[in-house]
């Protein structure tokens, strides 16, 4: 599909917004559902704000909101114009491109798998569940893009190049809020989203997580 998406996405107070080549060698960016590590760049954005604040707290395995005051972040607002993605975004949309809808929110090895799939396909990125939040939404998008700072509305910059740059602003800079650690699925926890999902189509839920 092609479409335009107001996300979030959230890091470290001292890295940049999106992840760019600075002249290595090999990319650095550490490993994530949708990628493997060297295997090129990932943005992971979230289309909901609490998405990806849980997105952070399901990494990190922050189980307390002691801990969750440790980690001061920034978070910030992107525009994204995009084609090409596929659209995985709900449970049933797997369902109909015959895979497995446990693949969006189990182990990342096998959605590390697909995204190559994807890519060597042509696709730009996917809508995918968030594991984090049930009935969230997370945007991911393949390759290097660069960040055009703004201070407000995003959206309406005349962007020259939508598939490299994509503007973005600072909406806060702040511990993830407290109340998403109790909101946040771990790797060890059964996903309400899913565990829907096979309710619906009359199917016993599986004994184990998600």
């Amino acid at each position: 599909m092609s479409g335009a998406w107001s996300a979030y996405r959230q890091t470290a107070t001292d890295t940049a917004p999106l992840y760019h080549a600075a002249g290595e060698p090999s990319p650095s960016q550490r490993a994530g559902r949708w990628h493997r590590q060297g295997e090129g760049y990932a943005q992971y954005l979230a289309l909901e704000a609490p998405g990806a604040w849980c997105e952070l707290i399901r990494y990190e395995n922050i189980r307390a909101n002691a801990r969750a005051a440790e980690y001061n972040r920034k978070l910030w607002q992107v525009y994204v114009e995009e084609v090409e993605i596929a659209d995985l975004s709900t449970f049933d949309h797997y369902e109909k491109c015959g895979l497995n809808p446990r693949l969006a929110v189990a182990a990342h090895e096998p959605c590390q798998e697909l995204a190559h799939e994807l890519r060597e396909a042509g696709y730009r990125g996917l809508l995918s569940p968030s594991a984090a939040l049930p009935g969230a939404t997370n945007l991911t998008l393949f390759g290097t893009r660069y960040e055009k700072e703004l201070r407000t509305r995003p959206e309406v910059w005349e962007n020259p190049m939508p598939g490299v740059r994509l503007p973005c602003q600072l909406v806060a800079e702040a511990p993830p809020p407290a109340e998403l650690v109790l909101a946040t699925c771990f790797p060890s926890m059964v996903h309400d989203g899913y565990r829907e999902h096979l309710r619906a189509l009359g199917r016993q839920a599986p004994s184990s997580p998600p």
